[in-house]
């Protein structure tokens, strides 16, 4: 597991360039069949790929470019010229972008690319492109502080859209090179026998362009905004529980609508990864509602979700479903029920399986193969972090009691009790491979500062870490 922006990277952090080319090559080099990353979508200001203004535009900041280079819309001297004069990276890619789309109408070839690419997103570009339009010129203001006559995408005027049409088209183009790169990078990666595994947050941010198209399908008043949003309820680490703040939705309407945007939610992501971790499975079964006015998450209820009719009919649109399930937290019968029924694996963290001899999360616990082992996620501390910080002493006594931990780099003992369990699949977080500690942990849920940040400093692995990945891989392959 390896987000984009962790890779080594000349432009403030990794991008779809030579790192991820390399790799790509280093998962072969170590007979790895699976890349799992974040969501690729645009970020917030903290840099969460959760909390995106779109659930289907793609992180631009992760243009690469040399391969605007490989492809002549940029040369060498534009590169370098703005190197001199730019000091922010951030900026200084954006300008590299601005040159490339200035250059990009001599590019037949990449012309009628872009005019496949816009045609085949043609259910999300348009108003997606409006949307981020109007934030730069409204000031990054939300959604429902736009003027009158922005406050929905079906009202604005074709004069307007054709006053900023060249505006509007360049951020469609940068759409275009953000999925063009990442296309090439899936081609690599599957030309190399790896598949990649994606990731759906099932809720998306208020202010987004999905909610201000889509208001219908959103629980909102008629002013457009919330009546309830959702978050969790108190449990053993919050006594108040969570209130993330994103809108629930009208499943009725949506299912009145033939699922219309979750389907094309699918499809979309499916074009870009192989599997789709589904973030927050459970609230397809029911999630918590908590009514807008309350300060916490505390006087929430559970409200039903669509449940197995939605997977159904996706059924009928999809040819397949591959999909796990992030089902962590609380979790009922009927979570469990729907996620068998679909035969979705679930997700096991080791880093949570040692405080007892019965944790469902301790391998020779597992109930199934069918499910995913992780030593530790990105919302969890590295490994040896975790080990370190926070693990209790008597987790630090079943960890000597259930690995083979001798007291030395507790990392790759976890590593080795996730590849010797049943379970289908380990995923283990880069981190952890490099026995990083707490400094490389990449989020720690309920902060946003100092989220996100984590990146490689090169891609020089050791052949002895190389070498032990490749060997055990292959001895607990089955």
């Amino acid at each position: 597991m390896l987000h984009p922006t962790s890779l080594p990277g000349m432009w403030g952090m990794g991008d779809l360039g030579k790192s991820a080319y390399d790799f790509v090559d280093f998962l072969k080099e170590t007979d790895q069949k699976l890349w799992q990353i974040l969501p690729l979508v645009i970020p917030d200001s903290f840099g969460s790929p959760y909390a995106s203004n779109s659930a289907f535009a793609g992180n631009t900041m992760l243009i690469s470019p040399q391969e605007l280079l490989k492809e002549k819309l940029v040369s060498q001297n534009d590169i370098s010229k703005l190197e001199s004069k730019v000091k922010d990276k951030y900026e200084r890619k954006n300008q590299i972008i601005n040159i490339a789309y200035d250059n990009f109408s001599k590019q037949n070839i990449l012309r009628k690319k872009f005019d496949t690419f816009i045609k085949d997103e043609s259910f999300w570009i348009e108003y997606t492109a409006n949307f981020l339009l109007l934030k730069k010129v409204f000031k990054n203001k939300s959604w429902i502080d736009f003027p009158k006559e922005f406050k929905n995408n079906n009202e604005i005027s074709t004069i307007w859209k054709e006053e900023n049409g060249s505006k509007l088209e360049k951020i469609k183009f940068e759409q275009f090179l953000f999925f063009h790169q990442w296309g090439k990078i899936k081609e690599y990666a599957h030309a190399n026998n790896i598949e990649i595994i994606g990731d759906i947050p099932i809720f998306v941010s208020y202010d987004s362009a999905d909610v201000w198209a889509n208001r219908s399908i959103f629980k909102l008043d008629p002013k457009g905004k919330p009546k309830v949003v959702a978050g969790v309820p108190p449990d053993y680490f919050s006594e108040t529980g969570q209130l993330w703040g994103n809108p629930h939705y009208n499943w009725e309407i949506l299912k009145e609508k033939d699922y219309f945007w979750w389907v094309n939610r699918i499809k979309h992501t499916l074009k870009m990864v192989d599997y789709i971790r589904a973030d927050h499975f459970r609230g397809f079964e029911a999630a918590w509602e908590v009514p807008i006015e309350e300060k916490t998450a505390i006087n929430g209820k559970w409200v039903k979700g669509p449940g197995a009719f939605f997977f159904n009919f996706l059924k009928t649109k999809i040819d397949n479903l591959p999909i796990i399930a992030e089902d962590l937290g609380v979790i009922t019968d009927e979570v469990i029920k729907l996620r068998d029924e679909f035969n979705f694996p679930g997700m096991k963290i080791l880093q949570f399986a040692f405080d007892s001899e019965d944790n469902k999360f301790l391998p020779q616990n597992y109930d199934t193969e069918n499910c995913v082992v992780y030593t530790g996620t990105h919302d969890n501390n590295t490994t040896l972090g975790w080990y370190n910080n926070e693990a209790t002493e008597n987790d630090k006594k079943n960890v000597y009691k259930f690995t083979d931990f001798n007291g030395e780099n507790i990392s790759w003992s976890l590593i080795r009790l996730a590849m010797r369990s049943k379970a289908i699949w380990s995923i283990i977080p880069m981190q952890d491979i490099l026995n990083l500690d707490e400094s490389a942990r990449m989020n720690f849920p309920g902060k946003t500062e100092n989220n996100w940040q984590w990146k490689m400093k090169d891609l020089n692995i050791s052949n002895e870490i190389k070498n032990n990945l490749k060997m055990l891989t292959n001895e607990t392959r089955s």
